[in-house]
């Protein structure tokens, strides 16, 4: 048995006015379902509607002259009513709204952040050009 130890690098994702170095992506969905109630007990489903798409990114911000001004910027972000269209590894993300962030200044020359991003469109670069 063979073990391949891999060290991928980190992958640029651009957020607007961002640039975070990705470490770590997660993309999840979920179908909301509606049900009524039969008098016998039973249910039916009668209206089904997919929610947005959540993605995370997580990883680092640089900058040797404002390393927090990632903080400032997602705040805007996130109060404002823009989308911004993000490619992540062959894929790209439209219409995407920030959710949430976070940023953790831990002495390093870099900021742990995270942010939240929530889209409904997800296609291969090839689809969208």
């Amino acid at each position: 048995m063979v073990t391949t130890i891999t060290n991928r690098e980190p992958v640029p994702v651009t957020i607007g006015s961002l640039t975070l170095w990705c470490e770590n992506f997660k993309a999840s969905a979920v179908r909301s379902f509606t049900e009524e109630p039969f008098v016998s007990g039973g249910a039916a489903v009668t209206n089904t509607c997919p929610k947005a798409m959540k993605l995370t990114f997580a990883g680092r911000i640089y900058s040797d002259d404002a390393p927090l001004d990632f903080v400032k910027a997602a705040s805007g972000m996130l109060r404002s009513s823009e989308s911004y269209n993000i490619v992540y590894r062959g894929l790209v993300f439209g219409r995407c709204r920030v959710q949430s962030f976070n940023a953790e200044d831990n002495g390093e020359d870099f900021i742990c952040a995270v942010i939240t991003l929530i889209t409904e469109d997800a296609v291969s670069e090839e689809e969208s050009a």
